[in-house]
């Protein structure tokens, strides 16, 4: 410790599961005024700004890397003879990508896996998900092509019920984020939830940056982000 005083810490972050200091000021932030932007991309930019500061924080996808946005940039594969990288080229094998992520996450309280495919996809490894919830193992599946807008491969791409059937599921975070700031709210409440999996389902589409959302308000589970203030008439109120 005396002589490897930055290994030591990452070290005793792992082994204990206490995050760094300040690690939630790594996570991005928009405006109004930010380009719009398919969530799956926003979350790639969360998880890049994340891994420089989370040493624990590992993954990769079902073969879907490039689709699903969830290469670490600055790392490379994780191998045999390469343990210091970051990136799981797991296969296309969910069920097995869910297991292997339970096994991460149930190995030490600091070690934070993620893993991805399409939403539609959850059907392969719902045992899988099923396990982490009840094992209270903070896997976080990230979950692309939610389906809120037609995807490019028809109905065999498309979950219908898939949001419905998650949030009915017991020791589950269902997020879908809305935009850029949800997205890294959603980050920090996966991250957080040690002992609870989550799953962000994640747009293929472009999305406006919404004026009144926040990194914090995801936390609630419901939040304004519009209201009747400032002589603001609603014909009618949405609430979801």
């Amino acid at each position: 410790e005396k002589k490897y005083k930055e290994e030591a810490a990452e070290l005793k972050s792992i082994v204990s599961g206490q995050l760094p200091a300040g690690w939630e000021k790594a996570l991005p932030t928009y405006t109004p005024e930010s380009p719009a932007d398919a969530t799956r991309n926003l979350s790639q930019q969360c998880l890049n700004a994340l891994a420089k500061v989370l040493p624990g924080l590992l993954g990769g996808s079902a073969d879907l890397a490039s689709s699903n946005m969830t290469l670490l940039k600055m790392f490379g594969d994780f191998q045999k003879d390469t343990p210091e990288e970051r990136n799981v080229r797991f296969g296309v094998r969910e069920h097995g990508m869910g297991a292997i992520c339970n096994g991460i996450a149930l190995h030490s309280p600091g070690l934070i896996p993620y893993c991805a495919t399409f939403f539609v996809f959850t059907d392969y490894m719902r045992a899988a998900i099923r396990i982490s919830a009840l094992c209270e193992a903070g896997v976080i599946y990230v979950m692309t092509h939610d389906s809120i807008g037609l995807g490019e491969d028809g109905p065999t791409h498309q979950p219908i019920e898939h949001l419905a059937s998650f949030r009915a599921m017991p020791n589950i975070l269902m997020l879908r984020p809305a935009d850029g700031n949800e997205t890294a709210g959603a980050y920090r409440v996966a991250v957080l939830n040690s002992k609870r999996p989550s799953i962000l389902a994640l747009s293929r589409q472009k999305l406006p940056q919404l004026p009144g959302t926040s990194i914090e308000g995801v936390e609630k589970g419901g939040y304004v982000i519009s209201d009747n203030s400032s002589g603001n008439k609603p014909d009618v109120i949405l609430i979801g």
